[in-house]
């Protein structure tokens, strides 16, 4: 009877790991996990930030083809129609120093259109509404909307409020009258003005939070949102909201001695290879602004008497050039550390930026005012003193806490369809080939 070897154990290792070998294993998987963790949130906010990007260029986009649009449509000579006197091309400035910009276009589809097609069916003895977003159904229902008679005007604006960015657009067809956008009065500039500071006012007045006090917190809010419902009301009398997140609106024009785009004053008389730039502000009928020179030879619109009813001196610029700043949201974290005052050439933000490469696209919004930067050392930014209230803003102070943008810039020259240049031969100057740059 064979006998069984025995089974024996010694020196072989038991089942498990020692504790050596976990600490490693429990290490590596630490940092693989943290890795992984890093690699996710990193993709994550790239993704994050690639699809803001992509929403800020989609709004850019329809913006500029709306304002390309209207542009495009403008009415240069109208012949001697109804409303004739009333077609103008004007770009001034509020009173927060922002461009505004208001003309006479023609209608593109008042035949196809349900509401217009039905002005001026019925005479009126009274004046006919006018088509400006508010009631055209109704009142071309009733009979009582004017007869469009092919034209609309147009206005372009920022809102008053320091703290909004909204782009406002206002249209009105007829054209002319008491109520015409092409009027200083419709605008209310000095309301707005007025009800603005009311509302900047409550809105120091409000009490910190955690006040116990809730009465005057109730107090506050209250005429926080008064102010805030009465510039409403008097926008919406003459325009609509566009859109959001518009950091900047400016336009440039193609003038009748201008012969670059670049930054430089527009000369009266560009003679040998002197550049003569853009204007930034533009009445056609040369009788309602009265600009004074910056420097002694400058182009500028003066009034002369007479001209706002004699329309062979009209001119109308070749080209507009607009330029749009939006809203990034990547950038909501920005912010500024230091009290500025009205001189304070260079501050720090909250995070480190790079300066543009492209010198036009240099400026940095501080609250409401525009910087133009010459130098950024990580979150260190230098303006000078002579970058200070860009853009027809004005310098100011601003207290630590207050938003910083640079938002994303775009820009686009519009042809216009028929320009009217000067009769003197002084004032002309050729074009060079157009710059178009879309998002």
């Amino acid at each position: 009877m064979s006998s069984r070897r025995p089974f024996h154990t010694a020196g072989r290792r038991s089942g498990g790991y020692t504790l050596l070998e976990v600490v490693i294993a429990v290490g590596i998987l630490v940092v693989l996990g943290s890795g992984l963790a890093t690699l996710l949130t990193q993709g994550i906010s790239i993704w994050r930030r690639a699809e803001n990007r992509g929403k800020v260029y989609d709004q850019a986009r329809i913006l500029l083809e709306r304002m390309a649009e209207d542009l495009r449509s403008t009415v240069v000579d109208p012949g001697a129609g109804v409303g004739s006197p009333w077609v103008r091309f004007i770009c001034d400035r509020d009173y927060r120093g922002r461009q505004r910009l208001r003309f006479v276009r023609t209608i593109s589809a008042e035949t196809s259109n349900e509401i217009l097609r039905k002005g001026g069916q019925y005479l009126a003895v009274r004046t006919p509404a006018v088509f400006d977003g508010k009631y055209d159904r109704q009142e071309a229902g009733d009979g009582s909307l004017g007869a469009p008679g092919g034209l609309m005007e147009v206005v372009y604006l920022g809102d008053p409020r320091v703290s909004q960015t909204y782009l406002w657009r206002g249209y009105r067809s007829p054209v002319g009258g008491m109520g015409s956008l092409l009027n200083e009065s419709t605008l209310k500039d000095d309301v707005l003005e007025r009800l603005a500071e009311k509302l900047e006012t409550a809105r120091k007045a409000e009490p910190p939070a955690g006040n116990p006090d809730e009465k005057e917190q109730e107090r506050v809010q209250a005429a926080i949102e008064e102010a805030r419902k009465d510039i409403e009301l008097v926008m919406t009398d003459f325009s609509r909201r566009l859109t959001d997140g518009v950091l900047y609106l400016g336009f440039s024009f193609w003038g009748p001695t201008t012969n670059t785009w670049e930054p430089v004053a527009p000369l009266q008389s560009p003679g040998g290879r002197r550049k003569s730039g853009p204007l930034d502000h533009w009445d056609s009928t040369r009788a309602i602004l009265d600009e004074s020179p910056l420097e002694s030879g400058e182009f500028t619109f003066k009034s002369r008497d007479g001209s706002l009813t004699d329309r062979s001196d009209d001119i109308f610029p070749e080209r507009v050039e607009i330029t749009l700043v939006l809203r990034d949201d990547n950038s909501e974290s920005l912010y500024l550390l230091e009290q500025l005052s009205k001189a304070t050439g260079s501050f720090s933000v909250s995070k480190p930026l790079s300066l543009p490469e492209d010198e036009s696209e240099r400026f940095i919004l501080v609250g409401d005012e525009w910087m133009r930067m010459s130098g950024i050392d990580g979150s260190r930014v230098t303006v000078g003193k002579e970058g200070r209230g860009w853009r027809g803003s004005r310098a100011k102070g601003h207290s630590p806490g207050t938003r910083v943008d640079i938002g994303v810039t775009f820009r686009r020259v519009v042809e216009m369809p028929g320009s009217r240049k000067s009769r003197r031969a002084e004032e002309r100057a050729p074009a060079p080939p157009v710059r178009r740059k879309d998002p």
